[in-house]
């Protein structure tokens, strides 16, 4: 069986030393267009890259945005977020602020008025010049490694501190929320990132109840 033949078990989330599986597209995300409409309900993960850099002069992003590359990730963000809302971006309400009553971050969720009861899960991260975003109908994380070196066996290793920065965001934490428990399934991915962005990106959401 000749390496193009070969696959590996689902149940193999790092790749091991085998062939890499192939990672989840990540469209990159434009500024300067209309929200896209994201279908609901999202049937597993939504994803997004974002090439940071200061908005342009004259362009119509939020007023209060510094011209760094959070507050530009910020703002692609929300533009996302409104696409699947399907509200306007200065109407999303994003909450992923630390609990008042134990100090910790239980989730990251967006909604906006008469956008139905339904809120969106979101997970998003910023490196040097790189944002990437996800969106899910339920909890999702993200996770990023820098790899130690350019050659696959470095990629590789990468895998394992993205996966399990990734899961950290997907479930929630402290004592204000429900225990992790066994019974909830996750599905992990690995996100395309472009190429002369040398790092692993991994994605983990909990799967949707199948009855």
């Amino acid at each position: 069986m000749g390496e193009s033949e070969f696959r590996l078990p689902p149940t193999n989330p790092d790749g091991g030393w085998a062939r890499v599986r192939e990672p989840l597209p990540a469209p990159a995300l434009d500024l300067t267009a209309p929200p896209t409409a994201i279908a609901r309900p999202i049937a597993t993960v939504e994803l997004r890259t974002q090439l940071l850099a200061p908005p342009a002069a004259g362009h119509p992003a939020e007023p209060s945005m510094q011209r760094d590359r959070r507050g530009v990730a910020r703002y692609g963000l929300r533009l996302l977020l409104s696409g699947a809302l399907g509200a306007d971006p200065e109407d999303v309400v994003i909450d992923d602020e630390a609990c008042p009553h134990c100090g910790v971050v239980h989730g990251c969720t967006a909604a906006a008025p008469g956008a139905g009861p339904t809120s969106v899960h979101f997970a998003s991260l910023v490196h040097r010049g790189l944002a990437v975003h996800a969106l899910a109908d339920t909890p999702v994380g993200l996770g990023l490694a820098v790899p130690d070196g350019p050659a696959r066996e470095a990629m590789l290793r990468a895998r394992k501190p993205a996966r399990l920065a990734a899961g950290a965001g997907a479930v929630a934490r402290g004592s204000c929320a429900a225990p992790r428990t066994a019974a909830v399934a996750r599905a992990v991915e690995y996100v395309d990132v472009p190429q002369e962005q040398v790092r692993v990106v991994s994605v983990v959401w909990q799967e949707r109840h199948r009855p």
